[in-house]
This record gives C-alpha cells, structure tokens and sequence, in this order.
C-alpha cells in the first residue's frame, strides 16, 4: 500500500480522497431524491389525467423529450427491450419509452455537472460526479419495480379471497373480476385487473387477457396464479377449488417471507450496533476509569 502511494504527495492524496468522497456524495444524494421523491401509491383512485412520474421526473421532462428524439434511432433493439420490460415492470411503459429513460439518465448528469462546476470543484471531481448524476434514474427504477412487486404480493390473497366469495355466489369469472375489482381499494393489483376487463371487453380472448397481465405484472406471486386460472378456465375445473389453493399458498408464502424479514432483522442490526451504540457505550463506561487514571 506504501508502496504504491510512494510517488504521491500528501496534498495530491489529499485531493484524490476529496474527489472519491465528493463523487460518493452526489451519488448518495441522487439516489436519496430519487428514493423520497419517487410517486408513492395513491390511497385514492388517481385521475385518469394524472401522470404516474413523480414531481422531480416531470420538471425535466421538456429537455428529457428534446433529446430522446435523436436517441431513439440509434438505440439497440436488445437494449431497447430490456429497458422496455423494466419500465413495464414499474408500471412506467405508457409514461416514458426507453429513449426517454436514456435521456433523463443524461440530464441528471447534466444537472450533476452544472451543480459540480459552481462548486469548482476538480475536474476529476466533476467527471465523477456527473457520471454519479448519469446513474439516478437506476436507484429511482428500482425502487419503483420494489415497491409494486410489494403491493402486488401483499395484496393479491385478499384479491384471490373475493374472487373466490365472489365464483361461490354464482357468479362467472368475468363478473367475479368486475366485483373484485370494485370492492377493492385503488392498488396496482386494481388498475391491472381493471386493464384485463378493458382487454375483455375488447373482444381479447380471457387467456391472452390474463397472460397479458402476467406479463404486465411479471411478479413471482402472480405468474402461478395466472397459470392457474389459464388452465382451470381452458380444461373446465373449478375455479373456486383452484383459487382456494392458490390463496392458500399465497398466504403460506407471505408468512414465510414475513419470517423471513423477522430473521433478518438482527443480522440488519449489527452494523448500527457495531459502528455507533457500541463505541458509544465503551466510551460513556470508560471515560470515568481514563480520567481516574490520568489523577492517579
């Protein structure tokens, strides 16, 4: 280490370690906007006007817009698809293209940039810092893909346990989705079972409908219970048998993960434990012993 470090100068390793802290600055604060400033399910229905992206998203829309056009063209059709399905896995695809996910990702290392040239700060600082800016819309997306994967694995066995009070009452698939989908409150699982009616009442094929939203959806807890519903609908079984099971399981898995979390929740706690309460207490305990000694 001493070695390698030989031929630099205090002041030089002075500046490399402010250019590395500034870059993970910017970074930590890009993501931390990204995270708190991302739109959060609404309680209530959103107006159908209203736009998913949140306010930090839509402010640099115009420029965003601006540069995804020339973008576009040049894009990769494997890169193009990818960003595709993360952005329909975040519930995103109608609101932004995957040029238009490019481009935001340049204008915040535009905006990275700017901020890191009135700072005058090291050139080296500034490339870092706007490279750090480039990769904030990844954090926001991720976030975004993980709090809808929540919603739809907490609420989908309340949603299989209407669908199933509804069939037993008489009703048909069809309108057990339609009063599923009415009594329950506005969720992602709501809007997307309300995009299976709209394919429905298209004329689409119930098969291709639930497919479709398995692939809209593309969550873990869902792909089984579309499966389900498929193959009960196609061969004649029960629904109300198959959707008693799939609650069943639905409900097993969210225990279990539940327990899981609860398990890990010491593990999560060491670190605090281990940089701030410990030190805190050895210092609070041994302070009095150090000053009695220092008397003596």
């Amino acid at each position: 280490m001493s070695a390698g470090f030989s031929g630099w100068s205090a002041p030089s390793l002075a500046s490399l370690f402010v250019m590395l802290a500034v870059t993970l600055l910017f970074y930590v604060i890009g993501s931390a906007i990204a995270s708190f400033l991302r739109q959060k399910p609404p309680m209530q229905r959103r107006p159908p006007g209203m736009t998913a992206l949140p306010a930090w998203v839509r402010v640099l829309m115009p420029v965003v817009a601006l540069l995804a056009a020339p973008i576009g063209p040049r894009l990769p059709v494997a890169l193009r698809q990818q960003l595709q399905r993360a952005l329909r896995k975040a519930g995103l695809d109608e609101e932004l293209t995957p040029q238009e996910l490019l481009a935001l990702a340049v204008v915040c290392g535009a905006v990275a940039l700017a901020l890191a040239t009135l700072l005058s700060l090291p050139w080296a600082a500034v490339a870092m810092a706007t490279f750090a800016g480039m990769l904030v819309p990844a954090p926001w997306l991720r976030s975004v893909i993980r709090t809808r994967e929540w919603e739809v694995t907490r609420d989908l066995p309340v949603y299989v346990d209407m669908l199933i009070l509804a069939l037993e009452a008489g009703g048909a698939l069809s309108v057990a989705l339609r009063v599923a989908t009415d009594r329950c409150p506005d969720s992602v699982l709501r809007r997307a079972f309300e995009r299976v009616q709209v394919d429905l009442r298209a004329g689409r094929a119930r098969a291709e409908a639930l497919r479709a939203l398995g692939d809209r959806l593309d969550v873990a807890a869902i792909t089984p219970f579309v499966a389900a519903l498929v193959q009960a609908d196609g061969s004649g079984a029960s629904l109300g048998a198959v959707l008693r099971a799939q609650a069943d399981q639905r409900l097993a898995e969210r225990f279990t993960r539940a327990e899981k979390l609860a398990l890990e929740a010491p593990v999560k706690m060491l670190g605090p434990l281990v940089l701030c309460i410990f030190p805190c207490t050895f210092l609070v305990l041994g302070f009095p012993v150090v000053v009695r000694f220092f008397d003596a």
